[in-house]
């Protein structure tokens, strides 16, 4: 399986920043998720669960479209999601380490000399 590319098409500007036709460039990998690149001054890369959360915050009801390069190429047999598993957010996936518990050692005290040296 491959990625599948597209880029947003953009009829009515409706915040007024990123004007209308192309607007942006993206790719949908094969587990569902989406690379995408805005187009303009400032460009810049986002990257979202779906291709449904990036019409859904972008799509401003119909004013953007999502244009496809690449035909759908179905499920990936060989791909395994782990669907099971709830999406979680970034603290819960990788949390900090926990803290060191003794103290530093005072580094004044190794650079004193020794009594009677």
């Amino acid at each position: 399986m491959t990625a599948r590319r597209f880029r947003l098409i953009r009829h009515h500007d409706v915040s007024g920043v990123s004007g209308t036709g192309p607007v942006a460039e993206g790719v949908q990998f094969t587990d569902g998720a989406v690379a995408l690149r805005w187009y303009g001054d400032y460009p810049t890369t986002t990257v979202w669960d779906s291709i449904e959360s990036v019409i859904a915050i972008h799509g401003h009801q119909g004013a953007t479209e999502v244009e496809w390069y690449d035909p759908d190429p179905g499920p990936d047999p060989q791909l395994q999601v782990r669907a099971e598993l709830p999406p979680q957010p970034w603290p819960e996936l990788h949390s900090a380490p926990e803290p060191d518990t003794e103290p530093d050692p005072d580094p004044e005290a190794e650079q004193q000399p020794a009594e009677g040296r």
